[in-house]
């Protein structure tokens, strides 16, 4: 009985002399100038850590679907910068105010968000589109829009000079 006394109180400190606490505690009582040995958490002792090898395969984690991200201070290719006139105004924001003509050039007056009027002529870029034609009486729009895969759409979206009224006359 006393021979199994003395093994379980061998195991026993041998078990808290390998728990971290127990290196931790050594570690606070060291010397200052001695290095403490890292505590490595998940390994045996004197074993380097394992990690998870890919085999060169994704991360089936990870999105495929990732947004394009331009460079800071860099503009997208064929946008206007932010807040520079027309190029700032996005095509569902434009309300057409006026049309007139210039020679044989119909220019059209559009309307920001903000309140301010741009004028406009055929092929002048917007923030997501372009002014594709001007009519006598409406405007023409050609709006790229990218859906939800990236793939950039197109598609006309025509703006008249007066709202159209259902059920009745102006």
């Amino acid at each position: 009985m006393t021979r199994l006394r003395t093994v379980i109180a061998a195991a026993c400190c041998l078990a808290l002399a390998a728990s971290p606490l127990a290196s931790a505690h050594a570690a606070a009582q060291a010397p200052t100038g001695a290095p403490a040995a890292p505590i490595r958490v998940g390994s045996r002792v004197g074993e380097t850590p394992t990690t998870y090898d890919d085999g060169g395969r994704r991360d089936p984690f990870v999105s495929l679907i990732v947004p394009k991200v331009t460079p800071v201070g860099k503009p997208a290719p064929g946008r206007a910068r932010p807040g520079a006139g027309l190029g700032s105004v996005s095509v569902s924001d434009v309300i057409v105010k006026g049309l007139m003509r210039s020679g044989t050039t119909l220019i059209a007056l559009l309307q920001g968000p903000d309140g301010r009027t741009y004028m406009a002529k055929r092929h002048d870029q917007l923030q997501d589109g372009v002014v594709a034609r001007i009519d006598a009486d409406a405007v023409v729009f050609t709006e790229r829009s990218a859906d939800a895969a990236g793939v950039v759409r197109a598609r006309d979206v025509r703006k008249p000079l007066r709202p159209v009224v259902s059920g009745g006359e102006l």
